[in-house]
C-alpha cells in the first residue's frame, strides 16, 4: 500500500534534485568522472507522468537555461522506418553468416541518438543548453543507456557543450549501478546518477 507513494515521492524528489543541479552546478555536472552526464533513473510505468512533471520542473530555469530534449524513440523509429520494418525482422529471422543484425541496428540508433545531442548543444542561443535524453527505453534490447553515453564521450568530447540528461526508465541497483528497464544492469562509470 505504501509502495506507490514512495515509489512517486523519489522520482518526483530526484526530478527536484535534478534541475537544482542543472541551476546551481551546471558547469560541475559529471565533473568528478569527466562527463557532463546526468543520469535520473524512474520507475518504468511512471514514464509519462516522470516526463510530464520533469518538463514543467524545467520550465523553472527559464530564462537562464534551455533545456533541449531528445526523444529517443522517434530517433530510432525513423531508423526503423528507413531500413524497413520486415527488412529488420527478416535480417533478425535468417541473419547473414558473421553478421549482428540487432547489434547493428543498436550501432544505428546510437549514431543517431548521438548526432541529435551533438545537434541540439550545437544551437546557438543566447541561454546555456542543456540536452534531455528522454523515452530511452526504446534502444532495448538492440542498446541501452550506456551504449549512448559511451558513444557521446568518445566522439564528442569537446563538442558537449552543455550537460546531457539521461532519463533511464529502471531502478538503481547499487551506487553506480542501475537495471535499465528490469532487463539490463549497467554500471555508470562517467556522470552523476540519481
Amino acid at each position: 500500500m505504501g509502495g506507490p507513494t514512495v515509489s512517486m515521492y523519489d522520482w518526483r524528489r530526484k526530478i527536484s534534485e535534478a534541475i537544482e543541479r542543472i541551476r546551481s552546478r551546471y558547469e560541475f555536472i559529471g565533473r568528478k568522472t569527466g562527463a557532463p552526464f546526468l543520469a535520473v533513473v524512474y520507475p518504468p510505468e511512471m514514464e509519462t507522468a516522470f516526463l510530464k512533471e520533469w518538463r514543467t520542473q524545467c520550465a523553472t530555469l527559464q530564462p537562464e537555461i534551455d533545456v533541449r530534449s531528445v526523444d529517443v524513440l522517434e530517433v530510432t523509429h525513423r531508423i526503423i522506418t528507413g531500413i524497413g520494418a520486415a527488412n529488420i525482422v527478416s535480417a533478425m529471422a535468417d541473419p547473414m553468416p558473421g553478421s549482428d543484425p540487432q547489434s547493428e541496428l543498436g550501432g544505428l540508433w546510437i549514431s543517431a541518438v548521438a548526432e541529435s545531442v551533438e545537434s541540439r548543444l550545437s544551437d546557438p542561443g543566447k541561454r546555456k543548453p542543456v540536452v534531455s535524453l528522454e523515452r530511452l527505453a526504446a534502444l532495448y534490447p538492440a542498446a541501452g543507456p550506456r551504449d549512448v553515453m559511451q558513444r557521446l564521450w568518445d566522439s564528442a568530447q569537446s563538442v558537449l557543450n552543455g550537460p546531457v540528461v539521461v532519463m533511464i526508465p529502471g531502478h538503481i541497483v547499487e551506487s553506480r549501478t542501475y537495471s535499465f528497464i528490469g532487463k539490463r544492469d549497467e554500471f555508470m562509470y562517467r556522470g552523476d546518477l540519481l
